[in-house]
């Protein structure tokens, strides 16, 4: 009988294991996740550090791609638009704020269509003049990363290398040539107020 009974225990307790074992194979096992490891993206990037230092004149973007070039070409295209749409929000307060005036109608135009189409026309003028601005700069760091997928994940920081002065001229000249030559000559004046509240408006990036 004892033999019965040491069989039987020693088959139920292989028994018992085999069970156990085949729950713990049938438990789906985790995937690993697509991202950058968790140290590296709870740090700040040196990218966005370096664009918060001297946000008027720097600018930061990302990009993810499985081709590094691209990741790199897509970080450097937002940055550039990013940076395009604050010069040009600066570019509007300065000319509101200088008397700059030439060809934007009446302030109470806006109720119209027509008077919607001009705006538009407007903001899409200053943001072109803010494109043109922001050719100029160029990449002053890149932060590469590998993601467990593979695919490139890319930090860039841009800068405009002339300075907050530089780019204020340069702005008030790409404005100049919106004005027809024979306005141009008397409105020397409203120009060189305009060029000083670019410069202004832009200097307060630092401050923001």
């Amino acid at each position: 009988m004892k033999k019965i009974y040491l069989i039987g225990t020693v088959v139920l307790a292989a028994a018992l294991s085999a069970c156990g074992a085949s729950k713990q194979a049938a438990q789906p096992q985790p995937q690993p996740r697509s991202y950058i490891n968790v140290e590296t993206k709870m740090a700040v990037d040196e990218c966005i550090t370096m664009a918060e230092e001297k946000p008027e004149v720097r600018a930061w973007g990302e990009g993810i791609s499985f081709s590094m070039s691209s990741a790199s070409n897509a970080a450097e295209l937002q940055a550039r638009a990013k940076f395009a749409r604050a010069i040009a929000a600066k570019i509007k307060t300065a000319e509101e704020n200088s008397g700059l005036a030439y060809g934007q109608g009446s302030t109470n135009y806006s109720e119209s269509s027509r008077g919607r189409d001009e705006a538009s026309n407007y903001n899409e003028y200053q943001l072109s003049i803010a494109e043109e601005t922001v050719k100029n700069t160029v990449v002053v760091k890149t932060s590469p990363y590998r993601m467990q997928d593979g695919a490139y994940h890319i930090y860039v920081c841009l800068e405009y290398k002339d300075g907050v002065s530089k780019m204020a001229e340069e702005i008030t000249e790409k404005v100049k040539q919106q004005v027809p030559d024979e306005d141009r000559l008397k409105m020397q004046y409203e120009f060189e107020k305009f060029r000083e509240r670019v410069e202004e408006e832009l200097k307060k990036s630092n401050a923001q």
